[in-house]
């Protein structure tokens, strides 16, 4: 589940911390993650792709909506750095960039994503664009406020490839040409910052 590539990165880091819309890149293998969570809230304010590809907001998000994008953006700018060289770190490594911003089922099945690359020498390149983000108002059930993000990804530049560059062949690594992903993310209680606890690919419409 991960992109990857400096230019990737930039834009990610940059749509959500300077405009807050949440701009991440999750690779997306055909197997998918089960959710954390489901959601239940009333979807808040949407985004809408700029010529670029940079989703900017069409309303204000409130301040937890704001952080768990912030969140997002981080967990997968974390997650890009490890795709675009898995072989370069450690499983320890991988989980001490990735634990701060992500936990749960995220977190370990985005581990096992990076390790599976890694043992068969091959990595992620491309590009992916978000087309729109819609976060729903946090809701707590216990476990602290929880805020569902889902964002239609343009994954057509995306690829998996080998140690030569070379596209990889076969389901285990296919990428989607689309995916619309559903993100959970939460604060947990007694911690001041949330992270990504699941994520799942939905049905709906993408583009």
């Amino acid at each position: 589940m991960a992109e990857w590539g400096r230019l990737r990165r930039a834009l990610v880091v940059t749509a959500v911390l300077a405009a807050l819309a949440g701009c991440t890149s999750f690779p997306t293998p055909t197997q998918t993650t089960p959710p954390a969570t489901t959601p239940v809230s009333t979807p808040a304010p949407t985004t809408t792709p700029t010529p670029n590809g940079t989703p900017s907001p069409t309303s204000t998000w409130s301040a937890e909506q704001s952080a768990a994008l912030e969140a997002l953006a981080k967990f997968g700018a974390a997650d890009d750095q490890i795709g675009a060289d898995p072989s370069a770190f450690t499983e320890k490594q991988m989980r001490q960039l990735l634990e701060p911003f992500g936990g749960g089922e995220a977190l370990e099945s985005t581990i096992r994503w990076h390790l599976s690359l890694r043992k068969n020498g091959y990595h992620f390149s491309g590009e992916l664009v978000v087309l729109n983000t819609v976060a729903t108002k946090p809701v707590d059930d216990g476990r602290g406020p929880e805020v569902h993000v889902t964002r239609c990804q343009d994954q057509r530049q995306g690829k998996v490839v080998d140690s030569d560059g070379n596209p990889v062949r076969g389901d285990d690594f296919k990428i989607p040409e689309y995916n619309l992903r559903q993100f959970s993310v939460r604060k947990p209680p007694g911690e001041d910052a949330f992270r990504v606890f699941g994520f799942e690919t939905i049905n709906g419409a993408c583009p």
